[in-house]
């Protein structure tokens, strides 16, 4: 007798009459689950829910959390009310619950959820992403500005075609990895009801609808867009082999790694408010060929990057003040982040880089050995020298340098060799 194994499946979301158990926020699927556990309790006479994440298993990413929280609020606009049990600190690290506007001021931009109701709004989001990105970790040239490029063309889209005031928007950075993730979410009228305005488009479908809105040169209006945002995205996911899906009006449309599938079949809040969920993840730590990636009208598309211009000394240098861009000189981590925006400077304009450190009272010995020794030993001293010009050192600091990179040398030379 053949005995077959039992296997019992744990949905992402489950409900259990008012209680809406969270146990995954890791999958896009996330999203539909619950939208259907919130639309069948309402069936049910249900008014009130408690959200429970006491199992939630695995990380919280983007393409989960970004729209549920937008649900959260949008049923609550509706009268839906709901309580909270169990929340664990990485779900509430991202503002899940209470998602705030972008105040230009926050020192954590990513791994948590921002709401944007203005062109300015956006602006400040998308530059604060571009400057955190870059202390993160190293980039291949151009890959940062055309996805900054990119995703601030999907948020302003929102405030444009979507119907609604408010948008939501979260971005990651796995370095382990090498995975960058971004979701923009909004509960507008969608792509479909959108298109369906214009003059010279006219979607059967939802799917059409999203198939149509990643070709260069689509937009319901000519007047208030170029309709190349998601274009130019589609573009640089497919270059990257990464990950790119949008999902609207009950259908979604995925690209990975330089396949398509195609979804007409899942659930949505309702038909005038469908919504629009833009999800995309990229692995910078392959080669991008963003020449071939950018084009529109079959011509080259360059990016100007205005954060990276403003290092620009007009002398063939970039300037980098230690003062105005660290976040203290103290630790080993502090000086990582310098030493990774600085490295990106050089890749993104190929021009050595004065690190200025004007008005910097002391320095560890660590962020010496972090930012400098280590930096020599990686460049090799010929190629330090011609990359990095370090001005504005007092006499204790030129010390401590000068001990971090012979204590650094002498422990490199004292490495046992595996032969």
């Amino acid at each position: 007798m053949v005995h077959k194994a039992k296997f019992s499946y744990k949905s992402l979301i489950q409900r259990d009459k008012d209680v809406i158990h969270i146990n995954g926020l890791n999958k896009a699927k996330a999203v539909s689950q619950f939208l259907k556990a919130i639309k069948y309790g309402k069936r049910e006479g249900y008014d009130n829910f408690l959200i429970d994440a006491s199992d939630l298993e695995e990380g919280v990413f983007p393409n989960s959390v970004v729209a549920i929280s937008a649900l959260i609020d949008l049923y609550s606009s509706e009268g839906i009310s709901f309580e909270f049990g169990k929340i664990p600190s990485a779900l509430l690290a991202t503002k899940f619950l209470h998602p705030h506007h972008f105040d230009g001021n926050s020192d954590h931009i990513l791994n948590r959820i921002w709401k944007f109701s203005s062109s300015k709004e956006v602006s400040d989001i998308v530059d604060a992403f571009n400057i955190e990105l870059r202390k993160e970790d190293r980039f291949s040239a151009g890959t940062i500005s055309s996805l900054m490029w990119s995703l601030n063309e999907v948020m302003d889209n929102v405030l444009i075609h979507s119907g609604v005031e408010t948008a939501y928007v979260m971005g990651q950075i796995h370095k382990s990895t090498k995975n960058i993730a971004f979701s923009v979410c909004d509960y507008g009228i969608g792509i479909y009801n959108s298109l369906r305005k214009s003059n010279l488009h006219k979607p059967r479908t939802a799917i059409d609808a999203i198939t149509l809105a990643i070709k260069e040169e689509v937009t319901r209006d000519s007047s208030v867009g170029q309709g190349n945002g998601l274009f130019g995205l589609h573009s640089i996911i497919s270059q990257g082999k990464g990950t790119l899906e949008i999902t609207s009006s009950g259908a979604s449309y995925k690209l990975n790694e330089g396949k398509t599938f195609l979804n007409r079949n899942l659930p949505i809040h309702s038909f005038n408010e469908p919504g629009t969920i833009v999800d995309f993840q990229l692995n910078y730590g392959k080669d991008i060929s963003l020449e071939n990636a950018l084009k529109f009208r079959g011509k080259d598309y360059s990016i100007t990057d205005l954060y990276i211009e403003s290092f620009d000394d007009d002398q063939g240098h970039n300037y980098y003040s230690v003062k105005d861009h660290s976040s203290g000189t103290g630790t080993r981590g502090s000086a990582l982040r310098i030493k990774n925006e600085v490295m990106n400077i050089i890749t993104e304009t190929r021009k050595p880089v004065i690190v200025d450190f004007k008005e910097i009272a002391v320095i560890s010995s660590s962020f010496a050995d972090e930012l400098i020794a280590k930096l020599l030993l990686e460049l090799g001293l010929f190629q330090f020298n011609n990359l990095i010009k370090l001005r504005g050192i007092n006499s204790q600091e030129q010390n401590i340098l000068q001990r971090s990179v012979i204590q650094r040398l002498v422990d490199t030379l004292n490495e046992p060799t595996i032969l």
